[in-house]
């Protein structure tokens, strides 16, 4: 069993295995909270609403086969991404 364990996008909860996996903060240093697709320039950049982030990763994970289909899949993303950090409501 692999125990490793990896950061995970704050925004989709990608993990982020490789240094080109994680997004760019806005004077293009990397940053650590969030992915290169959901962050390519900068957090205060990041566009979308977490509805429009749940239809995105459902397509994504349910053509991956991490779920056995998308209605599944947006009901498991709907519990999940909210308790990311840029979901958390304050």
């Amino acid at each position: 069993m692999n125990t490793e364990t990896f950061p995970i996008c704050q925004s989709c909860g990608m993990p982020m295995r490789q240094d080109d996996q994680f997004g760019k903060n806005s004077d293009g240093t990397k940053n650590g909270d969030y992915c290169i697709y959901c962050c390519p320039n900068g957090p205060e950049h990041m566009e979308g609403t977490l509805e429009e982030m749940i239809a995105v990763c459902a397509k994504i994970e349910t053509q991956m086969g991490l779920h056995p289909d998308e209605e599944t899949a947006r009901t498991r993303l709907a519990q999940y991404l909210p308790t990311l950090a840029r979901w958390k409501k304050a």
